[in-house]
């Protein structure tokens, strides 16, 4: 069993992890249609954390401000919103479009959700979009959310529900090109996220664990439209998939890895183009 030590320098190499493959992407994350995508979801997510004008937010792994833009706008000029994040290229990139639409209630700088460094009871609203399943320690992040929030704030969080096995097939086409099998077999197993966040039974018990009460799940289909592969294969190359999955596959190989996952891409063709189904499950709680 590893050490506290141990365990401490395995989450410092996910965090690098994590911060260096957003960093390769930080200039096209969410493009071409997965940029809807992401939009779509941080504007569900604002809408369920019932911000109100005047409420202090703070956004976990903001990203390029899919939530975080959502949540200035929700809580007006008298509000404002922080967003953080552990890839300094995403922080750079956001901090560029919020001063190129000179937001004054919007501001961004790189931060680690389980130490976001604020005081106690800074927060009416902390949001996490598609991030906490990712993190080395999601119970950590919940303390400390639960921590920052006054007392009554909202905790609101989106992560994915059950995958269409059918689309991971394109996927798994490329990887079998990849150099490092093994941490291909990882991500097959975990399905590139945490799995104490599997099911809405298990997000409870993290969020209950934490603190948190009126702990409520919502699974929501969402529906992506890719004009066909070669844009299904850009929202891929474009996304965090790149670093931990696409990356593994040497520049020599990857022509043929589009090939393959092209040839699986085939079968879900419908009419010329790809339609995308993906289960948004949505969690919203509260500080008692």
């Amino acid at each position: 069993m590893p050490t506290t030590a141990e365990q401490a320098k395995q989450s410092a190499r996910r965090k690098a992890a994590i911060a260096h493959g957003f960093d390769l992407v930080a200039e096209v994350y969410g493009a071409p249609d997965s940029g809807a995508f992401v939009r779509r979801l941080g504007a569900g997510l604002v809408r369920r954390a019932r911000l109100r004008p005047g409420d202090r937010v703070l956004d976990l792994g903001c990203g390029r401000g899919a939530v975080l833009f959502a949540a200035a706008e929700a809580v007006g000029p008298d509000g404002y919103a922080v967003g953080i994040d552990l890839s300094p290229g995403m922080v750079h990139a956001t901090a560029a479009e919020i001063g190129a639409q000179r937001l004054r209630n919007l501001v961004v700088r790189v931060g680690d959700a389980e130490d976001p460094g604020f005081p106690s009871g800074s927060f009416e609203a902390v949001l996490a979009g598609l991030m906490l399943f990712i993190t080395p320690d999601p119970a950590a992040v919940l303390g400390s959310a639960h921590r920052l929030l006054v007392p009554g704030g909202r905790f609101a969080m989106t992560s994915f529900g059950p995958a269409d096995p059918a689309w991971e097939r394109p996927v798994r086409a490329a990887l079998a090109f990849a150099d490092q099998q093994q941490s291909v077999r990882e991500w097959s197993t975990n399905k590139g996220g945490n799995p104490l966040l599997d099911t809405p039974e298990q997000i409870a018990d993290l969020f209950e664990q934490a603190g948190f009460d009126q702990i409520e799940t919502v699974d929501e289909e969402d529906v992506a439209t890719y004009t066909g592969p070669e844009e299904w294969w850009a929202s891929v190359w474009n996304s965090g998939r790149r670093a931990a999955l696409l990356e593994l596959i040497p520049d020599e190989r990857r022509e043929d890895a589009r090939k393959a996952a092209f040839a699986e891409l085939a079968s879900l063709e419908v009419d010329g183009g790809l339609t995308r189904r993906t289960t948004v499950r949505y969690t919203t709680a509260t500080r008692g």
